[in-house]
């Protein structure tokens, strides 16, 4: 196991790991007990590639065709200090590899992306029954934002809301 670890190398994503990148998008929206995934190859392809991609992502590729994981991120342009940020939207990693490294290597990559694109800090939410998550963010010197809370208008607020509530 050790040897396909080693093997394993961290890059930017191609259009040729969308397949995988979509396996890896459901399997953590499903540990994030998410219920309505819509996403599509279709989606990835319009939305990650081109002139102006939405997203961006660096994977963990095992060779063959096959990804171990996947750093998720996206840009909010500019924040009151005229910089942009970045966004990590999902980090993981297939189970079966966890434990070694490959997460502390895309967060290292992510990181190295930030300092080469402007970018002065990355930010991302963790679920809050997410132990394991923390203790691995804590590890490479990540913290906590105890000054924000992540707040949602849903669908039926915002209808009412849209409509004058």
């Amino acid at each position: 196991m050790d040897h396909v670890r080693e093997s394993i190398g961290i890059r930017p994503m191609a259009r040729g790991d969308v397949p995988e990148l979509l396996r890896l998008m459901r399997s953590i929206v499903n540990f994030e007990r998410g219920t309505d995934f819509q996403l599509t190859e279709a989606h990835l392809l319009a939305h990650g590639f081109g002139k102006k991609p939405g997203f961006g992502a660096y994977v963990a590729d095992r060779g063959g065709g096959a990804l171990a994981g996947m750093a998720v991120h996206y840009e909010i342009p500019f924040m009151h200090n005229l910089r942009p940020l970045l966004m990590m939207k999902w980090l993981f990693v297939d189970p079966q590899v966890r434990g070694g490294r490959i997460g502390r290597r895309l967060m290292q990559r992510m990181a190295l992306h930030a300092q080469e694109t402007g970018h002065d800090k990355i930010c991302w939410f963790v679920l809050k029954d997410n132990s394991p998550a923390q203790g691995f963010y804590r590890g490479i010197g990540a913290t906590p934002d105890h000054d924000w809370d992540r707040w949602v208008l849903t669908a039926d607020a915002l209808e009412i809301m849209a409509n004058g509530g």
